[in-house]
């Protein structure tokens, strides 16, 4: 039994590379990638380490070559923080430039990504930022917008919501003394929630911690698969 896929849903698939895959819609998506973390650290005036390679893209790629995405879809904060240095250019410029060579990729505004749009341009880099995507009857969007509008577009369809933004975790035990904090995919009917991307991303552990989102603390998750390794383990929502 392959325990590194899960299908939440009838052509939907979660990946314990922390990604959705869409097989109908050759739509791979992540979200949260938070790329240039340690430089945008620096250049706020932090002592940041630079302890080797970011692998975000190398796991990027390694996901593109199993699933052939005809888009990638990357839902919102893209960038730790939109900062002008040559290191951040030089990071977005490899990264769309290896990724686009096969698939069409979307990126979705998160948070983070203020400023994102101006610097694109001023780098002539050839992505737009969206403020959301629609993939077939699904819409995909970072998650820290307008839970109102998010509501009425849930009544008028029968797709789901995917998004990011939460950075979710949760505690897996033997009830006892030992424990582990793994990052997660949470799932309700209509609502699903990526883990973050990003390596750099700690995770916050749910209940425990609030939802950052009106739409995430106004849906009733009823699910948790859970990230044990490369493996992955549905458990029911801590609620």
């Amino acid at each position: 039994m392959d325990n590194t896929r899960f299908e939440l849903a009838d052509d939907i698939w979660l990946d314990a590379r922390r990604a959705i895959w869409f097989p109908s819609l050759r739509l791979l998506a992540v979200a949260d990638l938070h790329l240039g973390y340690a430089w945008a650290a620096r250049h706020a005036g932090n002592l940041f380490p630079i302890a080797g390679a970011d692998e975000t893209l190398e796991r990027l790629v390694s996901l593109q070559n199993d699933y052939q995405p005809e888009v990638l879809a990357v839902l919102g904060d893209v960038v730790q923080r939109a900062v002008p240095i040559p290191q951040l250019f030089e990071e977005l410029s490899r990264f769309l430039k290896t990724l686009s060579a096969r698939s069409e990729v979307v990126l979705v505004q998160g948070n983070h990504d203020r400023d994102l749009s101006r610097l694109l341009e001023e780098w002539r880099l050839p992505v737009q930022l969206l403020s959301d995507y629609h993939g077939g009857e699904h819409l995909l969007i970072h998650g820290d917008g307008d839970s109102e509008a998010a509501g009425l577009w849930l009544k008028k369809t029968t797709g789901r919501i995917i998004m990011g933004h939460e950075h979710p975790a949760i505690c897996l035990g033997d009830g006892v003394a030992s424990w582990s904090k793994c990052p997660c995919f949470l799932a309700s009917k209509r609502v699903v929630v990526l883990p973050a991307f990003s390596s750099w991303a700690a995770g916050t552990i749910f209940p425990r911690y609030p939802f950052m989102s009106a739409l995430a603390q106004k849906t009733a998750f009823a699910q948790s698969i859970a990230i044990v390794g490369d493996k992955l383990l549905p458990v029911p929502f801590p609620g």
